[in-house]
């Protein structure tokens, strides 16, 4: 119950995408086919066969006109529909549907229908709906006539879209801040005066003035001799280790014997003692 009063509404969404199809049971995923008239609730072929052709060929053939509102070329929305004649060539910046997209069948018989794609970004209106009329030759309230297409009327309907190129509206007042004195209600319900915006950026000054002359109370340390760590260099580079002198712990010095007592003595052993004191013959596991 609940879809069929959301579908009862009126969709705003731009139509992205239109085509033709021979088959109405085979429109594309994603568009919708415009199967029945507006006004008569007739069928909506746009061929217009006659029963000579219908008798001559031996099979009906038919055309209904598919939109779409998710599908088509991405962020482009159809702006303006027109019907030209068959050998016409469509204004600039119109494509034309020649065939249809489930047969791959010549889509017009006489008048074809062409239409015209914006970037969504810099549209300012968009068509949203489109309708056929069977009898009526004058648009409903809320459509535009576009004229006959081989015997049915075509209709659509526009709204209004927000391009985002839109310059924003001018402001009545300025953004450069005014030194003046604001008021604010104390706890106690008096008002107070908060320093201007001179005055504090007075004080910011002073404050510069004051860091600006402080000095050094000690002398700056010497720094290190220089050592260059190329003979092409032409500023003094520095590691970090000047001034450490190199020298051996005394700790690991080879005079200190005392630190060599608690490591065992290294014996050499043969490929046959190796074997004798490392060799396991796996019997237990072999056994389980």
């Amino acid at each position: 119950m609940i879809k069929q009063v959301f579908k009862s509404f009126p969709d705003n969404k731009p139509i992205s995408g239109l085509c033709i199809v021979e088959d109405i049971t085979k429109c594309p995923t994603g568009y919708n086919p415009i199967s029945k008239t507006h006004d008569q609730d007739s069928d909506a072929d746009l061929h217009m066969q006659s029963w000579k052709e219908s008798v001559f060929i031996g099979r009906k053939i038919s055309r209904y006109l598919c939109l779409s509102k998710t599908e088509g070329i991405s962020d482009y929305i159809v702006v303006n529909i027109n019907i030209i004649n068959e050998k016409e060539c469509p204004p600039d910046g119109y494509c034309l549907i020649p065939r249809t997209i489930d047969s791959d069948q010549k889509a017009w018989r006489k008048r074809q229908l062409c239409y015209k794609l914006t970037r969504k970004s810099q549209a300012t209106f968009a068509i949203t709906d489109i309708i056929l009329l069977s009898r009526s030759k004058k648009a409903p309230d809320g459509f535009n006539l576009v004229g006959d297409l081989n015997g049915l009327t075509l209709c659509y309907k526009t709204s209004p879209q927000t391009p985002d190129n839109v310059p924003l509206p001018s402001l009545n007042y300025g953004l450069t801040p005014t030194p003046s004195t604001e008021h604010i209600p104390k706890s106690n319900g008096s008002l107070s005066s908060l320093p201007s915006l001179e005055s504090s950026a007075n004080a910011l000054s002073h404050d510069y003035d004051r860091l600006m002359s402080l000095k050094p109370t000690r002398p700056a340390p010497k720094l290190p001799p220089t050592y260059s760590s190329s003979n092409y260099s032409t500023l003094n580079s520095y590691q970090g280790l000047e001034g450490i002198p190199f020298v051996l712990n005394q700790n690991i010095s080879m005079e200190n014997k005392s630190i060599f007592k608690d490591i065992p003595e290294i014996k050499i052993k043969t490929a046959e003692d190796l074997d004798l004191e490392y060799n396991y013959s796996f019997e237990q596991e072999r056994q389980v």
